[in-house]
């Protein structure tokens, strides 16, 4: 039901030959080559077997060798070479031997001989990823299997970003990065008490200042997109002598493997020369400014407190103090900042208090906000239950105790039995319609099929709850929105406090539709059989592909840094 493309291995392609590690092709690939393959995983499309040879006599071998393998298996979907979680993989192992492939290297250009080496390279890679991505699936599975199959084959790259042609995407993630990180330095700069974070902030990037921080990234991320909407670009030249003390600390002379990418994460540019700079990767480079940062800052608040590594002090005080009490409250404060909206009372250490609340009439809106990290070793383990378990521990239970789904639950049950304390008018009604929110601050809760496992876990523990109390007519299913979608989203979204609501009741109605699949032949109608899996388990983020970014506004962004230049 579900399109699977076959990445190729070494046996499929080169079955006559022994097999060698990659780090044996790549010796014998050329340092000029290698550089060059550091960025591949920003080219778009990305190469494949019937065109990453430009030797015509090789190609055909190559495509001939495949064809075979292809008839031979009834392989009928055309089979990959290059992906970017192989490309991240390869440009992985070049700077991990970075003084032997590149610094030390002798060989001479030979395009015939490293194309053919790169490719093999990538073949050798492709059985590391395809050993991990195993996971059975038959005709008879149903949607709830089909979705648990997308999770664990997505949940390890899905920070790499859902699309392969991504520019809309990336773009998204930029402007929602950058006033994330706005607000953070507004944030540390409200309290004198923060001055030591915000101080680690700009030193840690070599800056003398925030506002020389948020310029020096301003830059950075607009000459990204200038790059990535150009030809498969990913190198770019810099002459300014502060720029390059800020971009040289994301640049690392040492990198070692890592199942999540860790280094590359961490340290997402490389330094061809004192002038030039290579993008490893755009995604990396943006998340650099929003995930990684509250790492600097995590060691900072341990070093100030004297804290151990592994304590969790700060990270309850940034999600609670930061991501709960002032993102969260900043964005859904521009959605729902109508006076005639009904907001919670301020209240103080009230048990079970939701995160945000907003009332229209009879329609409430419920929100809990979850700023939640999950473990590398468990994103990239390709085990189903694992990942399943640790979402419960992260958004429904954590020792017996509600936390995230839970929380709403408990939320929707106090206004059922007219017993809520924070607003009165709701004690006083039995026709509510409530709409339960997840506020997620990571893409990764994005990929499809989450908010369908989610809501089936909601569903179950609400009817539980509440039993014949329940009404799916007034008691809506669970919605998870990422923050990012949410500020992408706001300039529609705070002109009508029910613009949000459309979306989510278009979601809804989606994720529990039983469409049957039209067609006259099998083909036509698998391909609907597809058509409406996905469509039922796609996140809300992909509901709404009318919506159309106003261009002024991502101009008025950048403004400050378009004028300098």
């Amino acid at each position: 039901m579900i399109t699977a493309v076959l990445r190729l291995e070494f046996e499929h392609v080169f079955p006559e030959e022994e097999i060698k590690n990659v780090l044996d092709y790549l010796k014998l690939i050329s340092s000029n080559t290698l550089l060059n393959i550091i960025g591949f995983s920003n080219t778009h499309p990305q190469p494949n077997f019937d065109n990453i040879n430009s030797n015509g006599a090789i190609k055909h071998d190559i495509i001939n060798r495949v064809n075979f393998y292809c008839r031979q298996n009834n392989i009928q979907t055309k089979p990959c070479v290059v992906t970017r979680e192989a490309s991240l993989k390869l440009a992985e192992k070049i700077l991990e031997n970075r003084v032997e492939l590149i610094d030390n290297s002798t060989l001479t250009i030979d395009i015939d001989s490293d194309e053919l080496n790169l490719l093999k390279a990538f073949l050798v890679i492709n059985k590391e990823v395809n050993i991990k991505d195993n996971y059975a699936i038959s005709e008879d599975d149903n949607i709830e299997r089909i979705a648990e199959m997308i999770i664990t084959l997505s949940f390890s790259t899905s920070d790499l970003g859902l699309f392969e042609d991504n520019i809309t995407e990336f773009a998204k993630l930029v402007y929602s990065t950058l006033t994330r990180f706005e607000l953070l330095i507004s944030f540390l700069q409200s309290e004198n008490e923060y001055k030591y974070l915000e101080e680690s902030l700009y030193t840690h990037f070599k800056l003398e200042n925030s506002e020389e921080l948020i310029k020096e990234i301003k830059m950075l991320l607009f000459q990204l997109i200038r790059i990535k909407n150009s030809k498969n670009g990913y190198k770019f030249k810099v002459e300014e002598e502060k720029s390059k003390l800020f971009l040289d600390t994301l640049v690392s002379d040492k990198i070692a493997g890592d199942d999540d990418f860790t280094n590359l994460k961490n340290y997402p540019l490389y330094k061809i020369d004192n002038d030039t700079y290579s993008i490893i990767d755009y995604f990396f480079v943006v998340d650099k400014f929003y995930k990684s940062v509250r790492f600097i800052l995590k060691d900072s608040f341990h070093k100030k407190h004297n804290l151990p590594q592994n304590d969790r002090t700060f990270f309850n005080f940034f999600n609670t103090k930061f991501s709960e009490e002032y993102l969260m409250k900043n964005i859904l404060d521009g959605i729902y900042s109508k006076k005639f909206l009904v907001k919670k009372a301020n209240q103080v250490d009230i048990k079970n208090e939701p995160d945000y609340y907003v009332r229209y009439n009879n329609r409430v809106y419920l929100f809990e906000n979850k700023d939640v990290l999950i473990a590398k070793a468990i994103r990239s383990s390709g085990n189903i239950e694992t990942i399943l378990n640790t979402l419960k521990q992260k958004f429904l239970e954590s020792n017996q105790t509600p936390i995230g789904i839970g929380q709403l639950i408990t939320s929707i049950n106090q206004i059922v039995e007219n017993d809520f304390k924070f607003d009165n008018y709701v004690n006083t009604k039995n026709n509510l319609t409530i709409y339960p929110i997840l506020l997620v601050s990571d893409r990764i809760f994005e990929i499809p099929g989450i908010n369908y496992i989610m809501n089936k876990w909601y569903t179950q523990k609400i009817k539980e709850k509440l039993k014949e109390k329940y009404n799916p007519t007034f008691i809506k299913n669970i919605t998870i929105i990422d923050l990012d979608t949410l500020i992408y989203w706001l300039y529609h979204l705070e002109k009508k406090e029910s613009n949000l609501k459309d979306i989510i009741d278009k979601h809804h109605q989606k994720m529990t539709a039983n469409k049957k699949p039209i067609g006259k032949t099998q083909i036509e109608i698998l391909n609907s059989i597809q058509k409406n899996t996905l469509e039922k388990l796609s996140p809300i983020s992909f509901r709404f592909p009318e919506y159309k970014f106003p261009p002024e506004i991502f101009v008025e962004k950048f403004k400050d840094i378009v004028t300098e230049e």
